[in-house]
């Protein structure tokens, strides 16, 4: 979901940031989505003093924009600045596609300790300088540098070392990091690092200091915001569940059903970030269905491109399961098709299929397999 001017401007909601195992194996109690109370005023604490002309122009248009709590306009309103403010750019994160008045942008940029705004606000001079990464809080800046011992680091046109090579660069250079992939082991880690011209060089021979940042996947779709109601957030799973079902034959009230099962209405964090819907686990591999693997906590799960690749993926599991069988030949009766998947030991707790049964049954998804 992307934010419009109108949206950022205008919006302040808050909503919990939950950060969920996400696991099938894992039992949560599954509400509806909730709007919370909006605060009465922005709070304008926080944000890194500017003296005079130094920093990036804020462009509102003559309105105001919110400095939120993170990289996506759900989260807390911590400051309102107007146009022609001023602001010191610290790291810049990933998060929702913003159209503002500059640009139509997935970065934010952290302007205090806590504090992001988007980069669609922000006026930057026409020699634009190279914003590093983020590290986790409370890290700032942080940098990638070629560790190569002594040689020089091949840039490949692809993610692997078959691919052409496009040139070399020096080691201890510093480089512009763009997103990481998935490709070819190299020196123990399949991760490839994007850099400035969309050259590819394997991460085992770069060093990240003080830490390595949370990277987007190439490819991927900017974090998303959690539907605000139940409504909504079965209407954007409508058409990719029903093109799962269509592909894999399994039900897709029972995709959505597993879909807010797993993600509490969108909101646990693999499916803000990585659109991983289901608590889909790195095992044995990410692909083909996926991008690559990201940890949350102590567990490796799925990063996918989109929502839609997650419902896809998840079907596609279900399908090519031997012990699912039984359950496929039941495709046409979803309450029958989840209590044979919890009989063949699908993990998800002792009450999975009658918590699934309850979620179709309430939210009328049964509709979403019949032709449409």
């Amino acid at each position: 979901m992307s934010a419009s001017p109108r949206t950022v401007l205008g919006t302040v909601l808050i909503m919990p940031l939950l950060l969920l195992a996400a696991l099938p194996a894992v039992a949560v109690a599954v509400g509806q989505p909730r709007a919370v109370p909006q605060p009465d005023r922005a709070r304008t604490t926080g944000v890194d003093p500017v003296t005079g002309t130094a920093g990036i122009r804020v462009d509102t248009d003559g309105g105001v924009v919110h400095v939120r709590s993170g990289p996506t306009t759900d989260r807390r309103a911590m400051a309102a600045l107007g146009d022609d403010s001023r602001v010191a750019v610290r790291c810049k994160v990933w998060g929702e596609r913003v159209t503002g008045t500059k640009r139509r942008t997935a970065y934010w940029m952290r302007v205090g300790a806590g504090r992001y705004l988007s980069d669609a606000f922000l006026d930057w001079p026409a020699a634009r300088p190279e914003v590093p990464w983020c590290g986790t809080a409370p890290v700032d800046a942080v940098t990638a540098r070629v560790a190569a011992g002594g040689s020089v680091l091949n840039l490949r046109r692809e993610p692997g070392t078959a691919a052409g090579r496009l040139g070399t660069v020096d080691d201890g250079s510093v480089l512009a990091v763009r997103c990481q992939a998935a490709g070819q082991a190299v020196g123990g880690s399949g991760t490839w690092l994007r850099v400035a011209g969309g050259r590819y060089v394997a991460e085992a021979y770069v060093r990240w200091a003080p830490q390595r940042p949370w990277l987007p996947w190439c490819g991927q779709e900017p974090s998303r915001t959690p539907p605000a109601s139940s409504r909504e957030f079965v209407a954007e799973a409508e058409g990719p569940a029903r093109a799962a079902a269509r592909a894999h034959g399994v039900p897709a009230s029972v995709l959505v059903a597993q879909a807010v099962y797993a993600s509490d209405w969108g909101r646990a964090e693999p499916a803000r970030r990585d659109h991983n819907l289901f608590g889909a686990l790195c095992v044995p591999a990410a692909k083909p269905g996926a991008l690559g693997c990201r940890e949350y906590g102590a567990t490796a799960l799925r990063a996918y491109r989109s929502p839609a690749d997650s419902f896809a993926d998840q079907a596609r599991v279900l399908a090519a399961e031997p012990r699912n069988a039984t359950a496929l030949t039941h495709a046409a009766d979803p309450e029958r098709f989840v209590r044979d998947l919890q009989a063949a030991g699908y993990a998800g707790g002792a009450r999975y299929a009658d918590r699934l049964v309850d979620l179709i049954r309430r939210y009328d998804l049964r509709r979403l397999d019949t032709a449409g």
